[in-house]
């Protein structure tokens, strides 16, 4: 149907009879006289496109068969070049008719390596970008819950943090807040403190349950214990493995226990630490009165302490052990069991 209606002779006659009709008043007409023409300007373009393609690959066969005829030698004289002309003209007219396969060929040529391409290009693409490394964040899952709590980022309490006290000072200052988690392995411990022949022992598990019952009282403290079981033999072992699978912070006092926390990428909330921070920082120069209790590492070292702990060495100072005088701050250097003042007596 299409090739009909816009056959060559048709579209001709149309145009040349379409005008003197009354159709030509109608919008419709002009619009279909309008396709006509559009349809007969790119028909000619292609045949001209065609036409000049033909020509060029024509023109290529001829030039190279005038060039390999020169070869020929001229073992008929004259003739020779009469065959040279007749083998360039057939070659001319052998590409002239061979374009439809030599174009058919080369698109499907063309269209083959076209896909080729495209196909290897999107699966290496595809290949780089399944390499690169994917961000798993780490609540990306369900997070677990105490009761009616999820848990984002606890403070896990070990029975260092409780015994020594200063946890509840800090949480009462509103320094720490949020879930703070007591793992049931903790308790056992402390209880078993608590349960020491030991009297001095006996008396810190004690007072490390009345801190957990003041714990609870805190209101910017929600306190809740940890019942479920955890893999591990010892204590330290089974803090590290909690905070792992709920990404929670180690709240304690025990060096190594901070050290092993820290090797395995957990947060650690050491008191110590937080305590040596807020120490007051003494000056070299400056003095302080202080008493001597007992004998340094250094034979002639006398050894006093500052209210807030912090341990000062005096020099040429052991004979004046039970004295309070006035010494002079000569520096200051911290360890990792906190800071250490190094003074000498004033003149």
């Amino acid at each position: 149907m299409g090739k009909t209606l816009f056959s060559p002779p048709l579209l001709l006659a149309t145009c040349y009879l379409l005008p003197t009709t009354n159709l030509w008043q109608n919008t419709n007409a002009k619009v279909y006289l309008a396709l006509i023409y559009s349809t007969l300007a790119e028909g000619f373009i292609f045949v001209r496109l065609q036409l000049v393609l033909r020509l060029i690959l024509a023109f290529l066969f001829a030039t190279a068969a005038a060039i390999f005829s020169q070869l020929i030698p001229p073992f008929l004289g004259e003739a020779s070049f009469g065959i040279r002309v007749l083998l360039t003209l057939a070659s001319g007219g052998f590409g002239y008719l061979l374009f439809p396969q030599v174009a058919r060929s080369v698109r499907v040529i063309t269209m083959t390596t076209f896909n080729f391409v495209v196909h290897r290009v999107s699966s290496e693409v595809s290949s780089q970008i399944s390499r690169f490394p994917r961000f798993n964040p780490p609540f990306s899952g369900a997070l677990p819950q105490v009761g009616s709590l999820a848990l984002t980022r606890p403070l896990i309490l070990d029975t260092s943090a409780i015994i020594d006290g200063r946890i509840l000072d800090i949480a009462k200052t509103g320094f720490i807040s949020g879930l703070a988690l007591l793992p049931n392995f903790v308790l056992t411990e402390l209880q078993q403190v608590a349960d020491s022949v030991d009297s001095l022992k006996r008396a810190r598990g004690r007072r490390g349950f009345e801190i957990v019952e003041e714990l609870k009282k805190v209101k910017q403290v929600k306190m809740e214990v940890w019942d479920k079981e955890q893999n591990g033999k010892l204590v330290d072992e089974k803090l590290i493995n909690l905070a792992k699978s709920l990404h929670g912070r180690i709240v304690t006092t025990d060096y190594n226990l901070n050290r092993l926390a820290s090797v395995s990428n957990i947060s650690v909330l050491n008191v110590n630490d937080l305590a040596n921070a807020v120490k007051t920082m003494s000056l070299p120069g400056e003095s302080l009165e202080i008493k001597i209790v007992h004998l340094g590492k250094d034979s002639s070292q006398g050894v006093g302490y500052l209210p807030d702990g912090t341990m000062v060495v005096v020099s040429e100072a052991a004979d004046k052990i039970g004295q309070t005088f006035e010494v002079e701050v000569t520096k200051n250097i911290q360890t990792p069991a906190g800071r250490m003042v190094f003074a000498k007596e004033l003149d």
